[in-house]
């Protein structure tokens, strides 16, 4: 099997929703399996009813009238994850504005020539840059922080 071949079949895994691909032919047999997808959950923490209790019992004691300022609305994030297998390669910054499907970083397979371009799912500021560039990544490992808009 010629390495150009080897490519074809790694990015059909890759970019479709096989999640294994076996091919033999005489005495080669090549195996290419997807790993699963990481599934980020966001969790907030409840307020224990005690401290509610306690606050509404001060405020309803003092006579004084209160501002009431209204809390800003959660930070929602989410990562931006690997595509595929390779040394990682970010081309944007902490604090760098970025839309939806726009370019954040590369991921390299040296040994196979093959580059796949990684982009952001969601529009917003990056916060966090999760991986070192050159460092190895796996399919589905976080690799950026994006604070939506």
């Amino acid at each position: 099997m010629k390495l150009h071949e080897l490519r074809e079949f790694i990015k059909l895994v890759n970019q479709s929703s096989i999640e294994e691909l076996e091919w033999e032919k005489g005495k080669t047999r090549i195996v290419i399996k997807k790993s699963a997808p990481v599934e980020v959950v966001a969790v907030n923490a409840p307020v224990q009813v005690g401290e509610v209790e306690h606050g509404y019992q001060e405020a309803a004691a003092t006579a004084e009238s209160v501002n009431v300022v209204p809390e800003a609305p959660e930070e929602v994030t989410q990562q931006v994850m690997s595509p595929g297998v390779g040394l990682f390669y970010a081309e944007v910054t902490v604090g760098q504005t970025v839309q939806a499907g726009e370019k954040v970083g590369r991921c390299t397979a040296d040994a196979l020539q093959l580059t796949t371009d990684i982009t952001s799912s969601v529009s917003g500021i990056i916060t966090e840059i999760l991986v070192e560039d050159g460092q190895f990544v796996d399919y589905g490992k976080a690799l950026l922080v994006v604070k939506t808009q």
